[in-house]
């Protein structure tokens, strides 16, 4: 598990745990004669390692030391590491030309995040002025030694295959893009023959380290997405069960072939490649294949049925069994999510026509929005299908596309309003030309009860749309961006420190203020509904003589609370006259206050505007480790207290009974994960499970860093990232288009509410004298319902790959359904 947290206030620390793991040592063979011409000699870093468990004054000479690490790679002194970097040079100075026959870069990945490099360039250089580039070291060692392992380990990357000279040798890893770190121990530099100080230098000019690694981040992405296709087919192939041996071997010459024709470079990567897939025709027919091979396993050329909604698809892999039928259970007015699984074996794309029959509306009832869900590719490789862009239907039916030998799911959201409550039963019918048509069951259970039009939970995501928009948001997509989440159930949006931090004191009475309100109007204005305006002021730390200032005033000063008052007055005036009240203002005065935070500034901000306006609510997020350690004070001068989600998890016990005691003292708690990259995260356990755990605790809001963070690139080519993305959401510069994470996002909203209109419906059955037989199975459901779903085998494990019962809060769901109508 990665540890660390992300400020939302877009600072990052990094910092990865103290673990034990079990160590492979994979330490390549190399020829009895090798002689490594760089131990011992000088070498330079770019830029200076900043890994905090392995960064030491060592770093200046472990690399050529002849020594390995032993144990847990980054967390010796041995290692060098950086975070968070673009690439690293490891630049070693022979002392002189020497003919150099290969080299070897030892390095470790596999757990805690790390993972590992996507390349690292050799190059050499007789002055240290021009290089040239010998080739990638990770494709040379593959080529002998395979890919790299699946699971933690230590790998002395390898190669023999130089000719070449010089007295310079630059070492240039680059991580996979997205991730942060680079750790090495070692490098090498095997002197070859006498002859090869004759040869011309080997290799073409190298370009700029910071040019080439930019130039080419997508195609060496798309380099990777090829061999891991190719390695994962045919494993796929060398294990399917009942496969004649004749086939097996015929599937393995056809994909040999079509691994020779996948060319990155013929791949079009311009300003608007998206990376989903496939790529083009040749990733195209390594599908194709796959479609042999369901064939061959027994698959019909067509094929359908329903799938669990929140359940990972896998790209590479023979289909299993598909669900009997669609069930969906809703009330009037909420919002479903169903999803079924279209599966094409032929050699050839399908173009589809869906239609439903049986249901109320049909054949294309208004109330269904279908989408089309696509592979997309992540910067960490692994591929999804979350991106939910919508289908229009035309002529009574919705047409989609069904490549071969991908698995094509579409989406449904179920959005029934004024259908009358009952059980319908009909079926979703799949057409394509030349092939049987294909009937999914579909039992749509519309229950005798309204959802309410305005929620209970309090709702955000730092969006950040004040002014022209932060991260991913931009003044084209903005508007799309405001429309998907306000339809979400987002009511508690985020503004940065400027809308409220535009102002003039009079200089002859600073008891006067002049409020410049435009910033803080306009994004008022975009969020009509919100519940809560929640602004992150940004202040500093106190450090000593350099105390922040407000308005030119230091915190420690006696003017300093006087100043506050009249600002925060001021400001609460104002939103008066704009409908909002004191209570619906939260401001963030210091971000994730931790072990090592100098609260002091947090602390007098909050003192300050507590007592000139006690009503204004003060939201912080702390995240200490053992926050009955930390200073009290910071907790007393909060009104709400948002712990991290993961973070609780993994010290429920003492979290629990700590933050408790805050609630009986009086302060509100809400919870807020930032956790990534979101698009590998588990829509049901780490999105929509946060409202349940909020019901357990007694929670009144839910945060997720951040709706708009795509971390510098477009969701929908991620392997532009600079580091994991955030947004739960797929954000192109000019588009926002759903993603299954945002989508649980919205069900959570719901599912609190289930229980909000269950309790009550409890105490209304109460207060009307029922007995406790008529509402003791409500009762009981109220207080164990939501234990039962959290309490799940991998329920508290955030990642999306891992295998469990997403299907439990639905069904817990039924059963509250199934009280509410008994009560009603």
């Amino acid at each position: 598990m990665l540890l660390g947290t992300l400020s939302t206030g877009a600072a990052m620390l990094w910092a990865l745990p103290m673990l034990v793991i079990p160590v492979s040592v994979v330490h390549q063979g190399a020829p009895a004669a090798e002689t490594n011409i760089a131990l011992g000699k000088p070498y330079q870093l770019w830029p200076s390692p900043d890994y905090q468990y392995c960064t030491d004054p060592g770093d200046k000479t472990q690399l050529t030391d002849g020594k390995s690490t032993k144990e847990y790679f980054w967390t010796q002194q041995g290692t060098v590491g950086w975070k968070a970097v673009d690439y690293a040079l490891v630049t070693v100075d022979l002392g002189r030309v020497e003919p150099i026959s290969g080299v070897a870069f030892t390095t470790a990945a596999g757990a805690a995040g790390v993972r590992w490099a996507s390349e690292i360039r050799i190059q050499a250089s007789d002055d240290g002025k021009s290089y040239r580039d010998l080739g990638d070291l990770i494709q040379l060692d593959q080529k002998r030694n395979g890919p790299w392992p699946e699971t933690y380990a230590v790998r002395r990357a390898v190669t023999h295959e130089l000719a070449t000279h010089g007295r310079y040798v630059r070492f240039l890893p680059i991580p996979l893009s997205g991730t942060p770190y680079l750790f090495v121990d070692e490098v090498e530099v095997f002197r070859g023959p006498e002859t090869l100080l004759a040869l011309a230098p080997a290799g073409k000019p190298a370009k700029d380290p910071k040019v080439f690694v930019d130039e080419n981040r997508a195609r060496r992405s798309i380099r990777l997405r090829f061999t891991k296709d190719v390695e994962a087919l045919r494993a796929s192939i060398g294990s399917a069960a009942k496969l004649d041996p004749a086939v097996r071997a015929r599937l393995h010459e056809q994909l040999d072939r079509i691994a020779k024709q996948l060319n990155p470079d013929a791949v079009p990567v311009g300003s608007d490649f998206r990376a989903v897939l496939p790529f083009d025709q040749a990733h195209a027919r390594l599908f194709q294949l796959q479609a042999q091979l369901w064939k061959a396993c027994g698959l019909p050329e067509f094929s359908a049925g329903a799938a669990a909604a929140w359940d990972p698809l896998e790209l590479i892999g023979v289909p299993t069994q598909l669900d009997a039928a669609v069930q969906v259970h809703t009330m009037r007015g909420e919002y479903r999510a169903a999803a079924v699984n279209l599966v094409n074996s032929s050699d050839h794309m399908l173009q589809a026509r869906v239609r439903f029959e049986g249901l109320p509306d049909s054949p294309a009832p208004g109330y269904v929005t279908l989408h089309e869900v696509p592979w997309t590719d992540t910067a960490q490789l692994k591929p999804v299908a979350a991106a939910l862009p919508e289908v229009r239907p035309a002529d009574g039916a919705w047409t989609v596309s069904i490549r071969p030998g991908m698995v094509q799911q579409l989406w449904l959201t179920f959005h029934v309003t004024d259908q009358p409550a009952g059980e319908h039963k009909g079926q979703m019918i799949i057409e394509a030309a030349g092939l049987p048509p294909q009937q999914v069951p579909v039992q749509l259970r519309i229950w005798p009860l309204d959802f309410p039009k305005q929620t209970t939970l309090y709702v955000g995501g730092w969006s950040y749309t004040d002014g022209a928009g932060s991260y991913g948001v931009t003044p084209e997509n903005k508007a799309a961006f405001l429309e998907h989440l306000q339809a979400r159930g987002v009511n508690a949006p985020w503004a940065k420190s400027a809308v409220m931090m535009k102002f003039a004191f009079d200089k002859n009475d600073p008891s006067k203020i002049q409020l410049d309100t435009a910033g803080f109007d306009d994004w008022l204005a975009q969020w009509p509904a919100a519940r809560r305006r929640l602004v992150f002021l940004s202040v500093g730390s106190f450090r000593g003589t350099h105390a922040p200032t407000f308005a030119g005033v230091a915190v420690d000063s006696p003017e300093f609370p006087k100043r506050v008052a009249v600002w925060i007055h001021a400001w609460v005036a104002h939103l008066r006259t704009k409908g909002v009240a004191p209570n619906q203002l939260g401001l963030l005065i210091h971000d994730e206050p931790h072990e090592g935070t100098d609260t002091t500034a947090l602390v007098a901000w909050a003192k300050a505007i507590r007592a000139a306006e006690p009503e204004v609510l003060i939201w912080e997020d702390p995240t200490y480790v053992a926050p009955a350690k930390a200073p009290q004070e910071l907790f007393e001068v909060s009104s709400i207290l948002c712990p991290n989600r993961p973070q609780w998890l993994g010290h429920a016990a003492a979290f629990e009974k700590f933050y408790g005691n805050q609630q009986k003292q009086g302060r509100c708690l809400e919870f807020y994960s930032c956790s990534g990259p979101a698009h590998l995260l588990d829509p049901y356990s780490y999105y929509r499970l946060q409202a349940w755990q909020c019901w357990k605790v007694g929670a009144t809001g839910s945060y997720f860093w951040a709706f708009g963070d795509t971390s510098g690139a477009s969701s929908w080519c991620e392997y532009y990232a600079k580091r994991p993305g955030y947004t739960p959401l797929y954000i192109g510069p000019k588009s926002v288009t759903a993603g299954k994470q945002m989508e649980a996002v919205r069900e959570s909203v719901e599912d609190y509410e289930y229980f909000i209109m269950l309790r009550d419906a409890v105490q209304r059955a109460k207060a009307a004298g029922k007995t406790d037989t008529e509402f003791a199975a409500a009762d009981k459901l109220l207080h164990s319902a939501v234990d039962e779903v959290l309490g799940a085998e991998g329920a508290d494990n955030r990642y999306w790959h891992l295998p469990k019962d997403r299907g439990l809060a639905d069904a817990v769901r039924v059963h509250i359904l199934e009280q509410l109508s008994a009560l009603k």
